[in-house]
């Protein structure tokens, strides 16, 4: 009577995948497998196991950051130590189609790069990793001289279209997006939004403000942005859906020292609106939610975290 053998774990393909995929998600993690053997590089290259691995894994580590060298480029800066460590070289910033080059890095999401460039008229969302970008020329009614020249301050927003629905970072730049363009003017802040799939931007609209918009990111919370005003003066939004432009009043018994001690936030549980507020020796907590009668307002939070006691972070 003889015994049968059972094959080795790894020449199991479906085993093999299943390992390959519990890699960490460093960026050496499957080039170094790739070169184990032939199978191995099929298996890691496999457009299907580069999608599961990216679900799998859901976020990408942080890879460093752009900021601007001596000469006012964008320049990459990693963060990862060595064998993980990317070349600045790596992720050149796309050049305008003019003879000059002045971009404004605006915002980021979904591992995809929002950059305008006020003096070329034009915006670019830009997938660092593979390469690609998506340059789309300012609305026509932002570009006439009566508008832009009075601008003091530039927004960016992205909205990948399917993010709630089994969304990934890597597959963004393939997948449909909405890019907004909010401006502010001495009076007034002025928005605009762009469709991939149709191509064309939709109206601008505008409203009267009587604070700055803060130097921010917005916020995205389901179909509408966020930014906060300088001041007290509440907080600028923007619903997708409709298309307009409102603004919000911050919660009457919310005090900060100055317009830096507030916070626009996405809450974690329920993805709603959310504003923290540094007060002093305290940090409180509101979200914005509909109550029993359909209205929305502003609730405070039973989170609110007190500093006095914590120890000092002077030097001694």
């Amino acid at each position: 009577m003889s015994l049968r053998l059972s094959s080795a774990p790894l020449d199991d393909d479906d085993l093999l995948r299943e390992i390959l995929l519990r890699l960490p998600p460093q960026p050496s993690s499957l080039p170094r497998a790739s070169i184990v053997c032939t199978r191995w590089r099929n298996v890691v290259s496999d457009p299907q196991f580069l999608g599961r691995f990216r679900q799998h894994h859901r976020k990408p580590p942080l890879l460093g950051f752009f900021k601007k060298d001596g000469g006012g480029r964008q320049v990459f800066t990693p963060v990862l130590g060595s064998p993980d460590r990317i070349p600045t070289t790596r992720f050149p910033v796309p050049r305008s189609c003019k003879s000059y080059d002045h971009w404004e890095f605006l915002g980021c999401r979904h591992g995809l790069a929002v950059l305008i460039n006020d003096r070329g008229r034009e915006a670019v969302v830009w997938d660092p990793l593979i390469g690609k970008h998506h340059r789309v020329p300012f609305p026509p009614g932002l570009c006439n001289g009566s508008i832009t020249h009075n601008f003091l301050l530039w927004h960016a927003e992205l909205m990948c279209t399917d993010a709630e629905d089994g969304h990934v970072h890597g597959d963004c730049f393939a997948a449909p997006f909405k890019l907004i363009l909010m401006c502010q003017g001495q009076t007034h802040a002025f928005a605009c939004m762009y469709s991939s799939v149709s191509g064309v931007w939709g109206n601008v609209i505008s409203i009267a403000i009587t604070f700055g918009v803060l130097s921010r990111p917005g916020v995205l919370v389901g179909n509408a942005v966020y930014w906060l005003l300088r001041g007290g003066g509440g907080v600028l939004v923007f619903d997708t859906e409709r298309q307009s432009l409102g603004v919000i009043d911050k919660p009457t018994d919310a005090h900060g020292t100055d317009s830096w001690s507030f916070q626009l936030l996405r809450t974690s549980d329920d993805a709603c609106l959310g504003l923290v507020v540094l007060s002093k020796l305290s940090i409180r907590l509101w979200k914005r939610q509909s109550n029993s009668s359909g209205v929305t307002e502003w609730v405070l939070l039973q989170k609110t975290i007190q500093l006095e006691g914590l120890p000092s972070t002077e030097k001694v």
